[in-house]
C-alpha cells in the first residue's frame, strides 16, 4: 500500500489502464491505478473487440483512426501481447430508410481517407459466405475495419504502465473523493487513505457511484451487454470481413474458429450499482440467452449460422451510456484534479488507445492536444438529470449504435 502519488487512477479498464499508461510515460509523475477486483478483470475483457472506424462525427473518426494506429503498434510499442485482425466489416441495411444512412457514411468515410465502397449484395456474400443474401438492400464494405482480443488490452496497458514506474494496486475499491475548498485531495479506500492532487475517474459501471459519493454528479447509466462464442465452424476464417446488420443492431466477426455475435437489444437492462453488495464482480452478472436467441430468429434469413452453430461462451458486461451516445472525458465541472474517462457507450475498449492519450496529455499539459469540448461533462450542463430520462435516452443511443433509423 503506498500512502500518495501524483495521479490516482481509479479503475483498471481500458479506458483507466490505457490513461494510466500515457501517463507514467509521458512525465516522472507518480502514478496509481486502483481497482476494486483484479486488473482489467470486469467489462473490458467481456467486450466483442471490435473497431469500427466510420462513425458519426469528425472528432470520433480522427479519434477511431488514432486508437486503431496505436492497436496495430500495440506489442511493438509497449511491449505486450494483443492479438488483432485487419478483416473489415460489412455494414448491411435492409430497408430503404437504413441505405440512405448509408449514402452519408460513405461520403463521410471518404472525406476521411477511409477504405469505403457500396458493394451488391452477392459481392457481399462472396467475401463473407455466411451472410446470405435474402433481404439485404445495401451494403457498404468498410476496409479499415478490425477486430483484437478484449482480454489482451486492459492488463497489456496496466502491465505496461507498471512497467513504467505506476503502483497497481488490485483489491483495493475507493470508497470517497478525499475534497477540500473545491480541490482533490485524495482518496479513501478500503485498505486506507491515499493522497494525490489529480483522480481519474475511470471505475466504468462504478464511474457514477465514486463520483456521486463525494457529492459529484456525472450523467450516465450502467447497461447490461451480452453475447456468445460459438463452437468452431466449418470454413470460418479469421480474415472473413465483420458483419452488422444496422436495423437489427446484430453483430458477428470470427472468434477462434468460430464466431462471435452479440446485439444491442431494444430494451436494455440498466443498473444501479448501488443494488450490488461490494464483492459484486460482473462475471457473475446474471444473463439472459432468449434475448439473443430472439434476434437470431430475427436475421435468421440473413445470417443462418446464429442459430445452427452452438455456443461455447456467453459472456456479458456492464458498459455505461450516455444520453448522446458520446464519451464523456475531461476535467469535473466545480472540483480541481478532478478527471472523468468513461461513458464507454459499448464502443469504449476499441478507442481506449486514443482517448487515453489525449486524456493523459490534458492532465500533463494543462489543455487537451485536440479539442475535446464535444465529450465534455458540461455539454450536459450543470443538471439535475432525471434518471428515467437519461435511462429512454441512453436506450435509444444503445439500440441504434449503427445508425438505423
Amino acid at each position: 500500500m503506498i500512502e500518495s502519488a501524483d495521479v490516482i487512477v481509479i479503475g483498471s479498464g481500458g479506458l483507466g489502464a490505457a490513461t494510466a499508461y500515457y501517463l507514467a510515460t509521458r512525465s516522472t509523475r507518480r502514478v496509481a491505478i486502483l481497482e476494486r477486483l483484479e486488473i482489467g478483470s470486469q467489462t473490458s475483457p467481456r467486450a466483442a473487440g471490435m473497431v469500427s472506424c466510420l462513425r458519426k462525427s469528425d472528432l470520433m473518426i480522427s479519434l477511431i483512426k488514432m486508437a486503431a494506429t496505436r492497436i496495430k503498434q500495440f506489442s511493438a510499442d509497449i511491449g505486450q501481447p494483443l492479438d488483432w485482425v485487419q478483416s473489415g466489416s460489412l455494414k448491411v441495411a435492409r430497408r430503404v430508410v437504413d441505405a440512405e444512412v448509408i449514402q452519408d457514411d460513405l461520403l463521410r468515410g471518404r472525406s476521411h481517407g477511409l477504405d469505403v465502397e457500396e458493394i451488391s449484395p452477392d459481392a457481399a456474400h462472396r467475401l463473407n459466405p455466411f451472410l446470405q443474401t435474402t433481404g439485404l438492400a445495401t451494403v457498404m464494405r468498410i476496409g479499415d475495419d478490425m477486430y483484437f482480443n478484449p482480454a489482451q488490452l486492459a492488463v497489456g496497458f496496466a502491465r505496461a504502465a507498471q512497467g513504467n514506474g505506476a503502483v497497481l494496486l488490485p483489491n483495493t475499491a475507493v470508497t470517497r473523493i478525499l475534497i477540500a475548498d473545491g480541490e482533490v485531495m485524495g482518496v479513501e479506500t478500503t485498505r486506507g487513505r491515499i493522497d494525490a492532487p489529480i483522480v481519474v475517474d475511470a471505475a466504468g459501471a462504478w464511474t457514477r457511484q465514486v463520483a456521486e459519493a463525494s457529492g459529484i454528479q456525472v450523467p450516465l447509466v450502467t447497461t447490461a451487454q451480452q453475447l456468445f462464442v460459438t463452437e468452431p465452424v466449418p470454413d470460418a476464417r479469421a480474415e472473413l470481413p465483420m458483419v452488422r446488420i444496422m436495423d437489427a443492431a446484430v453483430y458477428m466477426r470470427p472468434c477462434e474458429g468460430g464466431f462471435l455475435w452479440g446485439v444491442y437489444e431494444e430494451s436494455p437492462r440498466f443498473f444501479d450499482m448501488n443494488d450490488f453488495d461490494a464483492n459484486f464482480d460482473i462475471k457473475d452478472l446474471p444473463l439472459d440467452a432468449e434475448v439473443l436467441w430472439r434476434y437470431a430468429r430475427d436475421v435468421e434469413a440473413q445470417l443462418p449460422v446464429l442459430l445452427k452453430a452452438a455456443v461455447r461462451e456467453h459472456r456479458g458486461g456492464l458498459p455505461t451510456m450516455t444520453a448522446d451516445g458520446q464519451h464523456i472525458i475531461g476535467p469535473a465541472r466545480t472540483i480541481r484534479g478532478f478527471y472523468f474517462a468513461s461513458g464507454c457507450n459499448v464502443a469504449g475498449l476499441s478507442i481506449a488507445p486514443a482517448l487515453g492519450d489525449v486524456l493523459a496529455a490534458w492532465i500533463v499539459d494543462g489543455v487537451p492536444p485536440i479539442d475535446l469540448a464535444p465529450l465534455s461533462v458540461d455539454r450536459f450542463g450543470a443538471g439535475p438529470w432525471p434518471d428515467d430520462e437519461l435511462i429512454t435516452k441512453a436506450a435509444w443511443q444503445y439500440r441504434h449504435f449503427y445508425g438505423a433509423r
